[in-house]
């Protein structure tokens, strides 16, 4: 079993430059590459779109993430 990384180390500038990197990621993807429970990272996703850090988009059953500070406008669409 693989163990995960303290909840403690993700910081909002990691989840922003993951986001970065690759635009349009899903909750199970930050928290493959983040390793932190897909749980916790739902919740630490939804405080950042909350503060209008982040944005998301539903496609299908998924919700993908974007980085709002890149681009500077939101481009989920809302």
């Amino acid at each position: 079993m693989m163990a995960k990384r303290s909840t403690a180390t993700v910081t909002t500038r990691a989840v922003k430059a993951a986001l970065t990197k690759e635009p349009g990621l899903t909750v199970k993807d930050l928290a493959e590459r983040l390793g932190v429970n897909r749980q916790f990272m739902a919740g630490y996703l939804a405080a950042l779109q909350e503060r209008k850090e982040i944005s998301c988009r539903t496609v299908g059953p998924a919700r993908i993430y974007f980085n709002l500070a890149e681009t500077g406008k939101d481009p989920a669409g809302g």
